[in-house]
């Protein structure tokens, strides 16, 4: 099972592991504004859940059709 996320990014603004971007979960649509990879990292581990079941939720759904 996969999960999606986006990660937008500045690209005149990556440098030393610090940026300016937004990330987003695809399942939810949740948006987060990050400056850095940290921030990428907890946003990620904040929604997995959600994201997991979402994906769960529409694998199931194909199965009974």
């Amino acid at each position: 099972m996969f999960v999606s996320y986006v990660l937008r990014v500045r690209p005149e603004s990556v440098s030393n592991e610090r940026f300016v971007g937004e990330v987003e979960a695809v399942g939810t649509g949740q948006r987060y504004a990050v400056r850095s990879f940290d921030q990428v990292l907890a946003f990620v581990l904040e929604t997995m859940r959600d994201e997991v079941d979402l994906t769960r939720d529409a694998l199931s759904v194909q199965e009974d059709l």
